[in-house]
């Protein structure tokens, strides 16, 4: 995983993302929270009938979800390759979700290839940010910087005496990108509310950069803004850090 900065690079080419498993109430909501991303979607039971589907040559999927419930890790492995194979696709990159597993059992995961997660609940903004690891080159790569981890706030920023309403997309000690129709100028100084600890706290930074643009842009990220934040205090230091460690746990085998 690269650092929160990065997410700036310019979205890498995509097929539809498989979403595997029954047809159930939470693979439609899965399959509706992709759809509003935007991402395209391919749903299948399973491996076999997966690799009945016509893809396009240039067009493979990349990413496949699936239930961990349904991830047999002694044959995991082999028929993620032979679907790999059979659609064309330079690499298919599983993510799994489901209720949180036993120790025992996410190391079984991580043996048999499975390194990204959504355990327990999770929110549009953890989907689209565990989609965008998975399609990095760097996903297997620690971060350079300070971790960070996507998060679901609804807060304010202010600037020049002017409030907007934003929503917090992913988190860092060091920064964060939030989420609004009409973000700040680059290079603007501004204060953020942040739910952190007991109270919300004011916290100052400065817009980096701005993604405004058309909706290719926005299948990598949100309409929104990217901001590097003023030296913090020791406290909220510790506070984003102790946040953002607890949300990995839930994004990582």
């Amino acid at each position: 995983m690269t650092s929160w900065k990065d997410e700036r690079s310019p979205a890498p080419k995509r097929g539809p993302i498989l979403l595997l498993g029954p047809d159930d109430e939470i693979q439609r909501a899965i399959s509706s929270e992709l759809h509003a991303l935007p991402a395209d979607t391919v749903a299948a039971n399973d491996f076999a009938e997966a690799a009945r589907h016509p893809f396009e040559a240039d067009a493979a999927p990349r990413v496949v979800l699936l239930p961990e419930a349904l991830i047999e890790t002694r044959t995991f492995e082999e028929e993620l390759a032979r679907l790999r194979i059979r659609l064309g696709s330079p690499r298919l990159v599983p993510i799994a979700f489901g209720p949180v597993p036993s120790g025992d059992r996410r190391e079984a995961l991580r043996r048999a290839g499975v390194d990204l997660a959504l355990f327990g609940r999770f929110g549009r903004h953890a989907l689209r940010f565990q989609v965008n690891r998975a399609l990095s080159p760097w996903v297997g790569r620690r971060p350079r910087g300070e971790l960070r981890a996507p998060q679901e706030w609804r807060t304010r920023t202010f600037s020049s005496g002017r409030a907007k309403a934003a929503r917090c997309y992913s988190l860092s000690s060091a920064g964060a990108y939030f989420v609004t129709p009409r973000p700040w100028v680059v290079g603007s100084d501004v204060q953020l509310e942040l739910p952190l600890g007991r109270h919300r706290q004011i916290v100052e930074g400065r817009i980096l950069y701005t993604n405004n643009l058309g909706p290719g842009h926005e299948r990598a990220l949100p309409r929104g803004m990217a901001v590097s934040f003023r030296p913090l205090s020791g406290e909220l230091q510790r506070l984003i850090r102790a946040g953002v460690t607890r949300s990995q746990a839930k994004l990582e085998v």
